[in-house]
């Protein structure tokens, strides 16, 4: 017996550098045109953009949050920093909303990984959601593969030298092409992506501890935390920032004032 909707809707973030196909993979979820595509060398997302989903198969309510496109990982970029900050507001206003379900993170069959790429995987998945949120890896771009499926059989252990780990992939193109000539593939991509919300929104959604930084600058006295754990406590981030994302210690530092002056 078929049953309802849910109620609630599964949240999910939608990230991934700019030109990967995120429009497109949300169009492809609500299987008729909702997000506009970015093109040129400016990104159409610098706000996350809401898109609230009904699925009839599987029967499922979900949110997908597409978040800015960031190809050249230079935090001196005002642009980038304001993208960052707002990524981490996003997350903090999920807490209120039941928790984020899962991070989506597309990249694009058939490019390599790019230095960007590894740097928004750990920014997102590492720096703002702590490695608690499941990520799924989504591949476009495969409208030319005999069986989709195959780019993961053979690329997966390349993915994963590249330090990125999903609980779950899916192979999909999101075009329908020229005279609807992948029309097959894409509605077999759309059953994929929905089969694999399904299953992402079937664990409860996680809470993410976004407020780290400002808790204890606003509460260091009445939790009595030395000074020198509080000290400890911000390196360790700073250290995720500079070592694992590589971004410069300066821009990272600035980073960490940016979040602490919107939480404050």
């Amino acid at each position: 017996m078929a049953r309802a909707p849910n109620t609630v809707p599964l949240n999910f973030i939608v990230f991934g550098d700019m030109g990967v196909g995120k429009s497109s993979f949300i169009n492809l979820v609500a299987g008729k045109p909702v997000a506009k595509s970015s093109s040129g060398l400016k990104s159409c997302t610098l706000e996350s953009t809401e898109y609230p989903i009904t699925l009839s198969t599987p029967q499922l309510n979900v949110k997908l949050f597409d978040t800015v496109g960031l190809n050249n990982v230079t935090i001196n970029d005002k642009s980038y920093l304001d993208a960052l900050v707002k990524a981490h507001k996003l997350i903090a206003s999920l807490q209120d909303q039941g928790g984020v379900h899962g991070l989506l993170f597309c990249i694009k069959g058939g490019n390599r990984i790019l230095e960007s790429t590894q740097q928004n995987y750990r920014l997102f998945h590492e720096f703002l959601c702590h490695e608690k949120v499941p990520l799924a890896l989504v591949v476009t771009n495969l409208e030319n593969e005999e069986n989709m499926d195959d780019w993961w059989t053979n690329n997966q252990s390349d993915i994963k030298e590249y330090g990125i780990t999903s609980v779950t992939q899916v192979c999909i193109t999101t075009i329908r092409g020229l005279g609807n000539a992948y029309e097959a593939k894409y509605e077999e991509s759309r059953k994929k992506v929905c089969n694999m919300l399904a299953t992402l929104g079937t664990v409860d959604a996680c809470s993410v501890d976004i407020s780290w930084l400002a808790r204890m600058c606003k509460k260091l006295q009445q939790l009595f935390i030395p000074g020198k754990a509080l000290k400890q406590s911000r390196q360790k981030m700073l250290q995720t920032l500079t070592k694992r994302c590589k971004l410069p210690k300066q821009d990272a530092m600035q980073l960490l004032q940016r979040i602490e002056s919107n939480e404050n």
